[in-house]
């Protein structure tokens, strides 16, 4: 006896996917990702006129900047940071909720790509 070929439900398919999670997750990781980038921007520029305002007191002898231990201290912090796991507790909560998580993973990179 010949069994019938079962064939595959597309409308299934699409009624059984996370579409909202995907969705939402998409548009806040776009909207995380543009703000971050333009928050980067802002600090990126800040810092650069710190240090700038800092070199130029400095030459003018109005302060002394102890550099060595601006050195030692971001050390420090970068070894808390790295001690900590920083990456996988990112990664533990990215994965918690895979299909929210990718879209925001993507959103983000997209968004920051365009911010």
């Amino acid at each position: 006896m010949e069994e019938a070929v079962r064939s595959f439900d597309w409308q299934q398919l699409l009624l059984d996917l996370p579409l909202g999670q995907l969705g939402f997750g998409g548009l806040a990781g776009f909207v995380a990702g543009y703000a971050a980038k333009k928050i980067a921007r802002l600090a990126a520029v800040l810092l650069g006129l710190l240090f700038l305002v800092l070199q130029i007191l400095a030459y003018e002898g109005w302060i002394t900047v102890h550099w060595q231990e601006v050195q030692r201290s971001a050390d420090e912090l970068w070894l808390q940071a790295q001690q900590q796991g920083l990456w996988d507790r990112v990664w533990d909560v990215v994965v918690g909720n895979l299909p929210f998580g990718g879209a925001f993973t993507a959103g983000f990179f997209i968004g920051f790509r365009l911010g």
